[in-house]
């Protein structure tokens, strides 16, 4: 099969006129203006690969007509070969008598075309492949980088080494092994990890291979494995293992490789999953991360709005690692640079980058998938990802500082002394239930759900003053299911409720769903709701550390491997 890159998301009419298409789940704008229904969207994982059958087909007939002409015209007229039969001696009188003598040929069984050369069917390692580049690889897209989009590039160049095909193909089996109920796949989704384990270890020790865009792209994909396959915390550390592998590999790979922006989009990548790791064992980021972050930034001309967010997480990271260790005994100098951490994710977030802002969708339906009666939308899955996990990230500041320093600095000084802190205590406790409130109102578009008449319930979101009118209006969906909007008469079943969607919804929903409900301050009813809603995901995509960290939450169980 032949990898084409990522299809267009368009729907049938607009790819047919070569129109822009602005994929509008109930139907797009192009359509609706021209007073036409919108066929619909392709799924993504059918046309990722083309279908080359017809084509492959045509070569081989003309290539074999080629080469039959080409042996029959080689033949002499007055010549018999060895390998050739007349069919009686009257054929062969006729033949003499004829302006020119024909000779017919036999053909070898070598040479006759079977009929299965014809049937050429994608092999479970390219259902595999395309099932991960459709739900694992995202382009650039709106104001923010993709995620793992070099691969496409490797694939489409060529270049892709085989550690990294057998990484893909890993996750892609186990993907698809729960897609397709097919848990058999299972066993050839863990031969291609340790394949490609076995193949990147190999790779790490040559001073070329490691530092190669294919070792560090398939070192971040095992990680990827460990989470949707692992079932108890030793899967964590492996993941934790992976990623401070990588970490590592950006050191070895040197200030060259964040010279292009396919390498500064790796380093991103890499220490987006390294924040996570770090803030759960207390530590900060490594020194040459923070070097190689710095001299990223300088070749910047167009700064992401997630890079700027990303900055101010390692800066807290460090701060929290000093924090619990201790390193500093007077709390004023720890809350004087934690207000100054907050006030820098404040102002990230009352000054909304374009293209961040999400639309407010009130209901009362399914109230285990939509809390408190609203969630958000935002214009497409990407960019809410990426706001959700900023949010995550601040959440992270906030759980800690500065309002557990305002109670040490009330413990350590006398309270009448002291009172003026609790207002900034006060403020900093209805700061992280709201982060709580916005990271639960993006599960929904995470996980594909929609509701009826969904424009009849658009209000205008509070949280962005200066809303941009020529924002495109939002995406909840790779695809809708069907070519028409459900009409209020006509109930909508739960598939219509659950469109096909990216699986990495869920894979990079898990770690906010575990920061709120793991929180001291959750409410017993979040609490329960993100325990609820991390088993759906397991049940659902087949992401096992969803499964796991709900237990987490639910016992209450200390994480003890990190």
């Amino acid at each position: 099969m032949v990898f084409c890159g990522r299809p267009s998301k368009g729907c049938h009419a607009c790819r047919a006129k070569k129109t822009k298409c602005d994929t509008i789940p109930t139907g797009c704008t192009q359509c609706s203006n021209a007073g036409r229904p919108c066929p619909g969207y392709r799924s993504q994982i059918d046309v990722i690969f083309r279908e080359e059958t017809k084509s492959v087909i045509k070569k081989a007939k003309v290539k074999h007509e080629k080469a039959k002409q080409k042996t029959v015209g080689s033949i002499s007229p007055n010549s018999t070969p060895p390998n050739s039969n007349i069919s009686s001696p009257s054929s062969s009188q006729e033949s003499s008598s004829s302006p020119r003598n024909v000779v017919v040929r036999t053909l070898q069984p070598s040479q006759i075309i079977s009929i299965n050369y014809f049937n050429i069917t994608p092999s479970i390692e390219d259902k595999a492949t395309a099932f991960f580049l459709s739900n694992y690889v995202i382009g650039d897209h709106g104001p923010t980088r993709g995620h793992l989009e070099l691969l496409s590039d490797l694939y489409e160049s060529n270049s892709i080494d085989d550690n990294l095909v057998a990484a893909v193909h890993a996750v892609g089996l186990a993907g698809y092994s729960h897609s397709a109920k097919a848990p058999q796949l299972m066993n050839q989704a863990r031969a291609q990890y340790a394949k490609s384990l076995q193949l990147t270890n190999l790779a790490l020790q040559s001073p070329t291979a490691v530092k190669k865009d294919s070792t560090l792209l398939a070192i971040l994909i095992l990680g990827i494995f460990e989470t949707i396959t692992g079932r108890n915390q030793k899967s964590m550390k492996a993941w934790a293992e992976h990623i401070h592998g990588a970490a590592a590999v950006i050191k070895l790979r040197g200030r060259e490789a964040i010279k292009s922006k396919g390498g500064i989009h790796l380093l991103a990548q890499v220490t987006s999953s390294l924040l996570t790791s770090c803030l759960q064992r207390d530590i900060p980021i490594p020194k040459y991360i923070t070097e190689m972050t710095a001299l990223a930034e300088k070749t910047m001309t167009n700064i992401d709005p997630a890079w700027i967010a990303q900055k101010t997480m390692i800066d807290y990271a460090s701060f929290n690692a000093r924090y619990h260790a201790e390193n500093n005994p007077d709390p004023r100098d720890l809350l004087n640079e934690a207000q100054a951490l907050e006030e820098r994710f404040l102002f990230f977030y009352t000054n909304v980058p374009r293209g961040w802002e999400y639309t407010i969708i009130q209901t009362n339906e399914d109230p285990d998938i939509v809390f408190e009666g609203y969630y958000h939308i935002y214009h497409d899955h990407w960019d809410s990802t990426n706001v959700e996990r900023n949010r995550r990230s601040a959440n992270y500041a906030q759980r800690n500082n500065p309002r557990h320093l305002t109670t040490r600095f009330r413990i350590c000084h006398s309270l009448p002394a002291r009172t003026e802190y609790l207002s900034l205590f006060q403020k900093c406790t209805t700061t992280i239930y709201t982060l709580h409130s916005n990271i639960l109102a993006s599960i929904p578009q995470h996980i594909g759900y929609h509701t009826p008449n969904l424009h009849a319930n658009l209000i205008n979101p509070p949280s962005n003053p200066n809303p941009n009118p020529t924002t495109e209006p939002p995406q909840l969906w790779t695809n809708f299911p069907s070519t028409s909007p459900p009409s209020p008469s006509t109930p909508q079943s739960e598939s219509d409720k659950f469109p096909k969607l990216r699986f990495s919804g869920g894979y990079f929903l898990i770690w906010p769903l575990f920061i709120v409900g793991n929180s001291r301050l959750t409410t017993t009813e979040a609490r329960a709701f993100c325990v609820r809603n991390l088993r759906d995901i397991g049940l659902r995509m087949g992401i096992q550390h969803a499964y796991l960290l709900a237990g987490i939450i639910e016992g209450r169980v200390a994480v003890t491997v990190w």
